[in-house]
């Protein structure tokens, strides 16, 4: 599949993929408790995801440039030790304010600044790694280089909370985040040396193809991949106010349900892609199914009252993320030519901080009652489906086949 000198820089760049699982699962499922524990509310902690949503919007695209020109190599080093320093610096104000070294209004804007650092710099890896991917495999295997990559940042989602559970019952606080963020330092050392002196790490003189997102064949896709990454937003930002509210568990015992209900969320996301979307026939099914899921999952977690009832239906959301992504993703790549293949898929991977970026806008509904902000949340999965059936376009596309 890759060629022989590149098989143990592609393992190095898997490991850096699921590297950065580890850390984005363990801060979207501890940092929303532990902030809330120090007395900061719902929509703050949106608001500083948010900020490194908007960051990450549109630094992506700057950092998929500069990795031509200055060779994928650099620009995957610099996303890895911001990555390092985000994991270590996004704990150190809570540990500070804990031990009154940290005055109450200074919480809220560490915590920003903190995060605002992964949006502006972790954001250079996945346009750098990918891009290296990419040098190094041929055009028949390109997909399955790049799934299999996923599968990496995905698995680390998956022991991400796992890990972290176990390290917030035996220890402090703070030696995850540290154990995470010293991986990634060494990670970026590896980069270093195993990528030096590579010719698939030097800058390129070519220039990228674009993609106009305003054409006919391009938006309505992303349009709907954006309503989709709103809802997972939602669900990342409020699940540990959920669990904390309504099952009545303490502080820390409700940070490791929230890693262990996570971790069994992206399970039941990977078996999905791996097992249940092969024996699809129709992308019209995927692109229907998925969402209509996703939108009873969000009414059953209203009633959730218990652990075991809202496992399931976080499985059952997992199910239809499961589907809805992976089906948008195809939909588009299939409606354009083999020379806008990596800018469909760039443009696609931009949708995803577009929902933590709008999510904060609305999960102050959790504020006034909890479910608004769910029952707001499948009403989106409700446009979607609408949108998707009646849309003239992907009616007419070879999207649907």
């Amino acid at each position: 599949m890759y060629q022989t000198k590149s098989q143990k820089n592609y393992l190095w760049i898997f490991f850096t993929m699921f590297s950065v699982g580890l850390g984005q699962s363990l801060v979207f499922t501890s940092i929303p408790i532990l902030a809330r524990e120090n007395g900061l509310n719902e929509v703050q902690v949106s608001i500083i995801f948010g900020f490194s949503a908007f960051a990450w919007f549109f630094t992506s695209p700057l950092w998929g440039r500069y990795s031509e020109k200055f060779g994928t190599r650099t620009i995957a080093i610099v996303g890895s030790l911001g990555y390092s320093a985000n994991m270590i610096l996004i704990v150190l104000p809570i540990v500070l304010f804990e031990n009154g070294y940290l005055a109450s209004w200074a919480l809220f804007p560490a915590l920003i600044a903190s995060r605002l650092i992964y949006g502006l710099f972790g954001s250079a890896t996945r346009p750098a790694l990918f891009g290296y991917a990419g040098k190094i495999s041929s055009e028949k295997n390109r997909a399955i280089v790049f799934s299999n990559l996923e599968s990496g940042f995905i698995l680390g989602t998956v022991l991400g909370p796992l890990i972290g559970a176990f390290f917030f019952r035996y220890t402090n606080t703070e030696i995850p985040f540290i154990l995470f963020g010293l991986i990634g330092l060494a990670v970026a050392v590896q980069l270093n040396i195993r990528l030096r002196n590579t010719k698939d790490t030097q800058a390129s003189i070519s220039k990228p193809k674009k993609l106009n997102v305003r054409d006919a064949k391009v938006w309505p896709f992303i349009f709907v991949s954006s309503l989709n990454s709103i809802t997972q937003a939602i669900i990342f930002q409020t699940m540990g106010f959920f669990i904390y509210d309504r099952l009545g568990y303490s502080t820390n015992d409700a940070a490791v349900f929230v890693s262990v209900c996570f971790g069994i969320w992206s399970v039941s996301v990977v078996l999905t892609q791996t097992f249940i979307n092969p024996l699809f026939k129709s992308l019209k099914l995927m692109m229907l199914l998925g969402p209509v899921l996703s939108s009873i999952s969000f009414i059953t977690l209203i009633f959730s009252t218990e652990i075991f009832a809202l496992v399931g239906t976080l499985i059952l959301n997992g199910i239809g993320l499961g589907i809805t992504r992976p089906s948008y993703n195809s939909a588009l790549s299939l409606s354009q030519k083999k020379e806008f293949q990596s800018s469909a898929a760039g443009i696609m991977g931009s949708t995803l901080p577009i929902g933590h970026m709008i999510a904060p806008l609305f999960v102050g509904l959790y504020l006034i009652d909890f479910s608004y902000v769910y029952i707001f949340s499948a009403i989106i999965c409700l446009i979607s489906i609408a949108f998707t059936a009646v849309h003239p376009y992907i009616l007419r596309s070879n999207a649907y086949k």
